[in-house]
């Protein structure tokens, strides 16, 4: 982060990028601690498939509406701090009534109320906080700032993802789930509520407004889905949602009910992804800024599903814990590469209007992606799918993949870049050739570290000097010749 910092001259824009990685963690030490365990929650207290999917499609597009809202509001009232921080708030007070209402009523249906309810608020705020970003980053580097911001958040995330899972296994033994909840999502109010302190030090420049706000309505977007480079882009990333999500929310069903996982076997399989994701976010950030975030779509979205296809055919363990580190390792990509291609796209003064529509379409089709990924799941409950190896959840993943495949090939070639990169490498070389470069210069940084100790311990000592430093100098001449 300190390499970073220094390419930036102005102090206000240093320290707003510093105090928006601090929002993140804050974020991040919530969703570890509650928003992860929701559903595990929600089961406790009889929540169906259908409710669960219903409830994860409800808050998609509950988000996306609420932006759908915000847009405007940033635009006639212009404080975009102020409704962040006011939005967050009102989000932190939401995981205990989640609780405590739940506890109380011993009902599913207060936790989808609540959860849907307090994700609506905290994307009122959506759009105003992604135009202030897009103000402070700069152009050039966007990139690598998202992937070192990304990676710092999946960091806290693992963490605390560790931390409630270790917190519900140790409950779950002496039959005190429910005190342990409570507790989780009473520290997750206090740091949700706590994210004003970073929002509040961070530097808002003024904001700029487009000439045409009045003009440029949502139906006008839709009609320039098929016509225009974004536009295409739109439909791709929507539709491959709508792919994604059918799998996405049943995906911890499966793993709770039909593979009979533990709080700590999921909580595993719930990090996994997280630590490859916050690994991945640089190595994807810097090779989108050089290649172009076209690229990274392209060599990512080809891999996403054969992630899927992988769900229908492998139950075992220590299977899944190497799909989940693929998965993060692709989908690290494939979203930061999404987000870059906004910013790329839009024009400044337009990012939080464009926006808030990319994310009401992006979140509808999560949301019926999601209640189809449900409804197909009771569907096929009643029909015995063992002659084709499938059961009601795998049969789901198949269709996920299939439509994934469609979408891929359908659409990922009716757009292109939208700025001058670099001629782009062949796909082996984000997959094989640049990782395992990465690997070997890890090792050589241990390697010229052992060098330096060596001449360290040379010159303390000429007489008595052990027979390895005599080598390592002897190396470090050879490779300096």
């Amino acid at each position: 982060m300190r390499n970073f910092l220094t390419k930036i001259t102005d102090e206000r824009i240093k320290t707003g990028l510093v105090q928006a990685i601090w929002d993140g963690v804050l974020w991040a030490i919530m969703f570890g601690l509650a928003e992860n365990y929701l559903v595990p929650f929600a089961l406790i207290f009889g929540a169906t498939i259908f409710q669960i999917s219903l409830m994860q499609g409800l808050a998609q597009i509950g988000a996306g509406l609420a932006q759908l809202l915000g847009a405007p509001l940033i635009l006639k009232f212009r404080k975009r701090k102020l409704l962040t921080i006011w939005c967050c708030r009102f989000h932190a007070f939401s995981w205990l009534l989640i609780f405590f209402i739940t506890f109380w009523t011993k009902s599913p249906w207060s936790i989808l109320l609540f959860y849907v309810g307090g994700l609506f608020i905290a994307n009122i705020g959506g759009p105003g906080w992604v135009s202030w970003m897009n103000d402070i980053v700069p152009q050039q580097l966007r990139g690598e700032y998202w992937g070192i911001r990304n990676k710092i958040i999946g960091i806290a995330q693992f963490v605390f993802v560790v931390i409630g899972g270790v917190v519900l296994h140790i409950a779950e033994g002496a039959n005190h789930e429910i005190l342990a909840y409570g507790i989780l999502f009473t520290i997750a109010f206090a740091v949700r509520f706590a994210n004003f302190i970073p929002l509040s030090k961070q530097y808002e420049p003024p904001m700029s407004v487009p000439a045409f706000t009045n003009e440029f309505k949502f139906r006008i977007f839709l009609t320039k889905l098929a016509t225009t480079n974004f536009g295409r882009f739109a439909l791709f990333s929507i539709l491959m949602t709508f792919a994604v999500n059918l799998l996405g929310p049943i995906q911890p069903i499966y793993l709770l009910q039909a593979l009979k996982c533990n709080y700590l076997q999921f909580t595993i399989l719930t990090m996994i992804p997280i630590i490859t994701t916050f690994i991945a976010m640089t190595y994807w950030g810097r090779l989108g800024d050089l290649y172009g975030n076209y690229r990274i779509l392209f060599v990512t979205g080809m891999a996403i599903p054969l992630l899927a296809i992988n769900w229908t055919i492998f139950t075992n363990f220590s299977v899944l814990m190497l799909m989940q580190a693929c998965g993060g390792f692709v989908f690290a990509g494939f979203n930061l590469a999404t987000a870059n291609f906004i910013f790329d796209a839009v024009r400044r003064e337009n990012i939080s209007k464009i926006m808030a529509y990319f994310n009401t379409l992006n979140t509808l089709c999560a949301f019926l992606g999601a209640l189809t990924g449900g409804w197909l799941v009771d569907v096929m409950a009643r029909y015995d799918l063992s002659a084709w190896r499938l059961n009601k959840f795998t049969f789901v993943f198949a269709i996920s993949a299939l439509l994934r495949i469609v979408v891929f090939s359908c659409f990922i070639r009716s757009f292109k870049e939208v700025r001058p990169v670099k001629t782009s490498p062949p796909l082996h070389f984000f997959y094989i050739y640049k990782p395992a470069m990465n690997v070997i210069n890890q090792f050589q940084m241990f390697n010229d570290l052992f060098f330096r100790i060596g001449h360290f311990l040379n010159y303390q000592s000429e007489e008595d000097t052990p027979e390895f430093v005599y080598f390592l100098e002897g190396e470090q001449e050879i490779k300096d010749e």
